[in-house]
Parts: structure tokens; C-alpha cells; sequence
């Protein structure tokens, strides 16, 4: 009986990737499930940053609203307001105004390091933008295994296996290499059927805008009168 998603699985399927022996418990004191252990955050959170900003991994993908912060002022003239990092998130994707829709457009942002030595490196991190308030979309890392789906499982048990090859097959460089280009391949593959997925769902959307917009008044349609929350999809950049 297969191995239902979880830590255990993906870290024997890295092992299988490298050709050593599996672990029963990945918490057990063996050289394999100890550099599992090691390395697994890291390679967690590399694949979940990796994926492409358009089509980023629905399990990690949040709306956070932003904290202001004190202005630093040699930002002054350069943007308006600045906003801490959330600790949650690892990747910054978009930049909203509060309480709009799904296709609203995205506020040019920056992300700058201000020193503090006294504070965490998280805490060093700012956004800067020009509106206030603000609402960041971010990935955030995700260790539920239970919520995982199987194209990232395939991809963070290659990548897991990219870093744990080097210390359980002594610096055997060519299987490294091996691995590296195996996960590059599952990962384009994992990303093309990911664009297949969001243009399936782009044209869901518009397919249900234009049924909408057939029901209604054309005189409002002609003249931007749709409720923001009926707008055909093809209509929203001309009725911003």
C-alpha cells in the first residue's frame, strides 16, 4: 500500500532518488533521516519560492494586510509609505488596494533592507509603495504535509535528494548533477501544467462574465455600469 503524502514519504522518495535505503521514522538516528531532517526546510522553501510568480502554489498562497512602519527619510520623494516584511511570508508576489477584486491591477512596490543590527533579518526587511493601506499577496511556508499536492510532493522529494546526495554519497559529483537536471526537468513539467491549469480557470472566468453580461442592459455594459464583482473578464482594464 503506497505511502500517503507526509514527511516519511517524501523523505524515502528522496532517498529512492539518491539509491540508499530507506528510513521507518524520520525522526530515528540514522545518517539518512538525519540529513533528511537537516536539509528539509530548506528545501521546502526553495521549492516554494521557485515556482514561476504568475502561478504560484494554491496551498501557500495568502493575502496578508500589511503593517505601516516608520518612514525612513532617505525614502523621502521616492515612495510614500513603507511596511514591514510579514513573518509568514517568503516571497512577495503582488502589492493591492484593500478590498479589491481578483483582477484588480498591482501597485509597483520595492522591497529594501534597513539596517538594524539589533533586530532580526526579517525585521530588516521593508516594503515600499505609494498607498496606504495595503495588502501584500505572498507565499508563505506551508508544513502541513496533509495539504501538499502531488506535483509539489514529486518536486520537493528531487529537490530534498539534490542536497542530501553530497553527504550520503561522499561528494560523488556526477549523480549531483544527475539529480539537479531531473529536478529541472519535473519542474518544467510541473510548470507547464500549471499554465495549462490557470488558462482552464482564465477562461472559466470570462466564459461566466460574458454569460452575465448577456442577461443585462447593454446601454450599462456600454457605458462600464456592471457591479466590480460581475465585470467580464475582458472588460476590466477599460472600466479601471
Amino acid at each position: 500500500m503506497p505511502l500517503e503524502p507526509g514527511k516519511l514519504a517524501i523523505f524515502n522518495m528522496a532517498l529512492g532518488f539518491i539509491g540508499t535505503r530507506t528510513i521507518a521514522s524520520p525522526n530515528e538516528e540514522t545518517l539518512e533521516a538525519v540529513q533528511c531532517q537537516l536539509f528539509w526546510d530548506r528545501a521546502r522553501r526553495s521549492v516554494l519560492c521557485d515556482y514561476p510568480r504568475d502561478h504560484p502554489w494554491p496551498f501557500a498562497w495568502q493575502r496578508i494586510q500589511l503593517a505601516q512602519r516608520v518612514f525612513p527619510e532617505v525614502y523621502d520623494g521616492v515612495w510614500k509609505y513603507c511596511y514591514g516584511w510579514p513573518n509568514e511570508a517568503l516571497r512577495i508576489i503582488a502589492i493591492h488596494n484593500p478590498g479589491k477584486g481578483r483582477h484588480d491591477r498591482t501597485i509597483p512596490f520595492v522591497v529594501r533592507n534597513i539596517e538594524n543590527s539589533s533586530a532580526p533579518i526579517v525585521a530588516n526587511q521593508a516594503i515600499f509603495c505609494d498607498i496606504s493601506p495595503a495588502q501584500a499577496e505572498c507565499i508563505v511556508d506551508v508544513v502541513d504535509e496533509r495539504v501538499y499536492d502531488p506535483l509539489f510532493t514529486q518536486l520537493v522529494s528531487r529537490k530534498l535528494a539534490c542536497y542530501i546526495a553530497i553527504p550520503l554519497l561522499k561528494n560523488n559529483q556526477n549523480k549531483v548533477q544527475e539529480l539537479e537536471q531531473l529536478y529541472d526537468v519535473a519542474f518544467q513539467k510541473a510548470n507547464e501544467q500549471a499554465v495549462q491549469e490557470n488558462l482552464k480557470e482564465d477562461l472559466r472566468q470570462m466564459d461566466d462574465g460574458r454569460r452575465w453580461a448577456d442577461n443585462h442592459d447593454t446601454w450599462l455594459l456600454a457605458r462600464g455600469g456592471l457591479p466590480p464583482t460581475h465585470w467580464p473578464l475582458y472588460n476590466v482594464e477599460e472600466t479601471e
